[in-house]
């Protein structure tokens, strides 16, 4: 493109700059009112000049809305609507993104105060952060600026982190990552739960007196709540999808037609496997969900060349920020980086799609998928949901004992010790190995529920912990 052509190219995907009115006819904003949902997460509630953040997260989450949404509140707040540039990088050259911020910078050059910069999908760029680098060293207004970049992989976090270090403008969290809504959030746009009580519990303090008065307001309420749960398993927590069962009943075929594209876009790109070696890799990570990766067995199954072969897809999966991992731990608390690690995805319908891309393959489990959203929301209530922090997953790991017995989650942030046996019986054996390991912590079970000051291993209903966990 020439400066003229990127010149219109902003004028074009920034039209609050020549009109009002435009809130009407943005696609993103007119998907969002025509669901009947309301969630606004506001992962960039806080930002302003001169800091630059970066929001990453799985393509279909809504992080091109939460920008929209954003600028929509710069522009309320008073701000010129001149000042405010946005661009969506798919497509661009990285020559062409520098000439692109050049050309938006010299347009706005007469205009008092900070400029306010919204580039999306800039991780689709290749080698964006040196780029932005050198403009927040080079053009003093560039520097001075509110910069909000998003991405959808993670590929080059850490190059992008060195680049850009001492270039944030002081913003405090400027890494910031957008998942699927939590279980409270998925009960609230439910909307027929009643007036829940809306308390929050850090996992470290779930077993102390405070906590145990609100697992007891929540009670009456557990039946109502274990089939919201089951629900949660089944639709999960992309907002669009919610909002289709809300409006549907069911999440549209589209939809799910758009997650498997992402899969085989963003993280099998490289990779050139067919659909039905996707299938058949999807669903045997699936199975797997609780259990140690074996990468060479996966790859025998599946028919992958080798191990290295399916540690190069799973590793695919991370960086689009489509599934996690979970580490063993040592017995000092640290990661044990030489160990067998568990896999989890980011959200029940991603393990589902090998399913409802082709039915012959199983349904999920509902304890598997039921351990991984708790491990998820545990990770999520102890602030692991930065982007670095989310792919090191070095808070919420499990442990074997000297038994042979595993306990699912673990860690010293927790302070707790978690066991997901997802079923109204036959959990107390469970809650032996951890007594016998770490003399308290909770068992996650379908129904029964079991607290008390002389009980050192708790039962818990896995949606009530659910939702006492998650802030706000």
């Amino acid at each position: 493109m020439n400066e003229s052509q990127l010149r219109r190219l902003l004028a074009e995907r920034s039209p609050w700059r020549s009109r009002t009115g435009w809130e009407a006819e943005d696609p993103d904003l007119r998907a969002a009112r025509k669901l009947p949902l309301v969630y606004e997460p506001a992962p960039l509630a806080d930002i302003g000049a001169p800091g630059l953040y970066v929001l990453r997260g799985p393509r279909r989450i809504g992080k091109s809305l939460e920008l929209k949404r954003a600028i929509t509140g710069l522009l309320a707040r008073g701000v010129d609507p001149k000042a405010v540039l946005y661009c969506s990088c798919d497509g661009l050259s990285r020559q062409e993104l520098r000439r692109l911020i050049v050309q938006g910078q010299s347009v706005t050059r007469m205009l008092p105060g900070p400029r306010y910069w919204f580039l999306d999908e800039i991780t689709a760029v290749a080698g964006w952060s040196t780029t932005i680098k050198e403009l927040r060293d080079q053009d003093t207004g560039f520097r001075e600026a509110c910069v909000v970049l998003t991405g959808s992989s993670a590929h080059d976090l850490e190059q992008a982190r060195k680049d850009l270090a001492d270039r944030r403008g002081g913003a405090a969290d400027s890494e910031r990552l957008l998942l699927p809504m939590g279980f409270r959030a998925f009960c609230r746009a439910l909307g027929d739960l009643g007036e829940l009580p809306e308390q929050s519990v850090a996992p470290a303090d779930i077993q102390s007196p405070a906590s145990e008065r609100a697992i007891l307001a929540l009670e009456p309420s557990s039946d109502a709540l274990a089939n919201a749960w089951e629900l949660f398993l089944d639709v999960g927590g992309f907002p669009r999808a919610v909002g289709e069962f809300l409006a549907t009943g069911t999440v549209s075929d589209g939809f799910v037609q758009g997650l498997w594209d992402v899969v085989l876009g963003d993280a099998f790109r490289a990779a050139s496997l067919t659909e039905a070696a996707v299938a058949a890799l999807l669903d045997r990570l699936a199975a797997n969900l609780c259990s140690p990766i074996n990468l060479s067995r996966i790859a025998r199954d599946v028919g992958l060349p080798g191990y290295q072969a399916a540690q190069t897809r799973i590793e695919g999966l991370v960086r689009a920020f489509l599934a996690w991992h979970c580490h063993r731990t040592r017995q000092d608390g640290k990661p044990n980086t030489s160990a067998q690690r568990k896999l989890y995805f980011v959200d029940p319908l991603i393990a589902q799609l090998s399913h409802r891309h082709n039915p012959i393959y199983p349904v999920p489990d509902a304890a598997k998928l039921t351990e991984q959203q708790i491990g998820l929301a545990l990770a999520g209530a102890i602030r692991t949901h930065a982007p670095a922090a989310f792919l090191q997953t070095e808070a919420v790991m499990y442990e074997r004992t000297p038994t042979g017995a595993e306990i699912d989650y673990v860690g010293p942030r927790l302070g707790v010790a978690f066991g997901c046996k997802y079923t109204d019986g036959a959990w107390r054996k469970q809650a032996l190995t951890i007594k016998a390991r770490h003399g308290r912590g909770v068992i996650l079970t379908r129904s029964p529920l079991l607290t008390g000051p002389h009980e050192p291993v708790w039962a818990l209903p896995a949606s009530i912990l659910a939702w006492l966990i998650e802030r706000g």
